[in-house]
């Protein structure tokens, strides 16, 4: 193959990936405001530090269908609804990006959502 050809072959490549779309996200709740990310493990060991405030919380579904959970290490977060909506039960293997703030309960953290993005 020429140099030429390699170049234009290069080029053809570059542009059919360019045009493919990004796989859009499904948006559960409210629209996510692009906060940035608090690590999972940080939320589950100190939920009070982050009650007071709007966080996100984001990486791979690690939970059963229909009990969203966020894993780092050790540490799972599950992730509830703040009410003002419902997540489906076919979750799993997806990747979560969530907005809302940690509460501590039953001796654990947990994430009450006010909006989710789900790419699968």
């Amino acid at each position: 193959m020429t140099r030429f050809a390699r170049r234009a072959a290069a080029a053809l490549a570059a542009a059919a990936l360019a045009a493919t779309p990004a796989r859009a996200a499904d948006l559960y709740g409210k629209p996510l405001r692009g906060l940035t990310a608090v690590s999972v493990a940080a939320v589950v060991a100190a939920p009070g530090r982050f009650a007071g405030k709007s966080v996100r919380v984001e990486g791979r579904n690690a939970g059963a269908a229909g009990k969203p959970a966020l894993k780092e290490g050790d540490a799972v977060l599950p992730i509830v609804t703040d009410g003002s909506y419902e997540l489906p039960a076919g979750l799993s293997g997806g990747t979560l990006a969530a907005e809302g703030r940690a509460h501590s309960r039953d001796g654990g953290a947990v994430f009450v959502a006010t909006g989710v993005e789900v790419r699968r």
